[in-house]
């Protein structure tokens, strides 16, 4: 079968589904999962094959020093990646990675690409793909619960559920107990957890449908869920992902992208007052998220939560030509592509070696060809952070351009710091001057209203 008619099959696919009700946010049967992984492993022509090649260069170098040091920590606030020894997540189709091996709209569109995901995915190396897992291999080789493959059959400790809620949140967070407890290999009083939550943005598709979906409503869920994982799963570190801004979807644009967003994200087409009140949703589940977790009420010597906000400001990539960058996107203009998901695990990790109050709140699609490495000894907590970020903000940068470059030296660092402090007040000061004042004011304004 060539690629084209694998095409045409896929766009079929997607009709009938669109036609028959049933969403992409909706959870694909078994069975059919099991149809489109056969179609989709059908070999396809040149044309699939050269756009299938720029999604492959997701991976990046290691450099960072691994410890030999055998003695785990007894305490989450001194935790290091290397005493890290099972791995788990929670969350919707952006967590069970939907679509995210797909290249073009095809059988691999529906499916969920666990092994790729972003924060629990295993498939593979770190040099070939990004992820939370393939990155604290690099730590502790025996590192287990990643998901792999496609579908739920190696899941693992991956209970994301497509079209997941909040509402959802307990019942997951009890499957993921109930694994925790019953399987053999991991020794629930010994094993340090890393657990990441990704959870709310179908709260937010269907808020304008669906109006219990309230930050009120969402606060208690969130209080619930958190406190049954404070009491039921010792030695563990939960990392909790703010939630983008899903109207930047809308920049993906063309007949798929329409139709998708029409059928899964109906209150984009709700108005201008409904597009306000999505945004606006979001940022107070942030906001909440941020207050809860922040306030250090789930945090013990062995158990913390820590808000990582990369992802609060994201925008959606724009290409060479001006137009919104899909390479980052699945075929469905929605979930995210392999690409996609190597991104954002590769700035997840960057945020958890940030200190809380001190973390980058803004997703960036571009990575480094390194690793970024921890500057100090533990992931962050809120409880080590006000200890750890004064030896944090001082340590000097490790060069990354190659593998044997050497960092530079405070001393130098901080001169060059105040030469480029002094050069650019006077440029500014001299700036103003010409120009003036008050359209330097109008050109910022302009500017933070794109």
């Amino acid at each position: 079968m060539t690629g084209k008619m694998i095409r045409f099959i896929g766009i079929l696919f997607v009709l009938c589904a669109l036609l028959i009700g049933n969403s992409f946010s909706k959870k694909v049967p078994a069975d059919t999962q099991k149809l489109l992984l056969e179609l989709g492993q059908t070999d396809c022509d040149d044309e699939t094959e050269s756009e299938a090649a720029k999604f492959r260069n997701t991976g990046v170098k290691f450099q960072c020093d691994v410890s030999n040091e055998e003695i785990s920590s007894s305490s989450v606030h001194q935790l290091r990646p290397e005493d890290i020894d099972v791995v788990g997540a929670i969350g919707d189709s952006y967590t069970a990675a939907f679509g995210a091996g797909a290249n073009y709209l095809g059988p691999n569109a529906f499916l969920e690409h666990r092994g790729l995901s972003f924060s629990v995915g295993g498939d593979e190396a770190l040099e070939s793909h990004v992820s939370i897992p393939n990155i604290l291999h690099k730590y502790n080789p025996n590192l287990y619960g990643f998901s792999e493959g496609v579908g739920m059959e190696n899941s693992n400790l991956n209970v994301a559920v497509t079209g997941a809620t909040s509402e959802e949140f307990e019942a997951m967070v009890d499957q993921l107990i109930d694994h925790l407890v019953t399987d053999t290999q991991i020794n629930m009083d010994e094993d340090w957890k890393l657990i990441n939550v990704f959870l709310g943005g179908n709260d937010i598709f269907d808020s304008c449908l669906t109006p219990r979906f309230t930050p009120e409503y969402f606060k208690n869920l969130m209080i619930s869920s958190f406190n049954t994982l404070k009491a039921m799963v010792p030695r563990a570190l939960v990392n909790v992902m703010a939630l983008p801004d899903i109207v930047e979807l809308r920049k993906m644009t063309g007949v798929v992208c329409d139709v998708v967003h029409l059928s899964m994200c109906p209150c984009f087409y709700a108005g201008e007052d409904a597009i306000k009140k999505l945004q606006e949703l979001s940022k107070s589940y942030n906001t909440i998220l941020e207050e809860l977790i922040s306030s250090g009420d789930f945090d013990t010597d062995d158990f913390a939560i820590v808000y990582q906000p990369v992802t609060s400001t994201s925008y959606v990539p724009v290409a060479e030509n001006g137009r919104a960058d899909d390479s980052f996107f699945a075929p469905d203009c929605i979930h995210l592509s392999r690409k996609g998901h190597a991104s954002s695990a590769y700035h997840l990790w960057a945020n958890m070696l940030e200190p809380v109050n001190a973390k980058d709140t803004m997703w960036s699609p571009e990575m480094g060809e390194y690793l970024p490495c921890p500057k100090s000894p533990y992931i962050y907590t809120n409880r080590n952070s006000a200890t750890q970020s004064v030896a944090w903000s001082l340590s000097a940068n490790k060069q990354q351009s190659s593998p044997d470059s050497k960092p530079k030296s405070l001393e130098g660092g901080v001169i060059a710091a105040i030469v480029v402090l002094v050069a650019s007040v006077i440029f500014i000061s001299g700036y103003l001057i010409y120009h003036n004042i008050f359209k330097s004011v109008k050109l910022r304004w302009s500017y933070e209203r794109l």
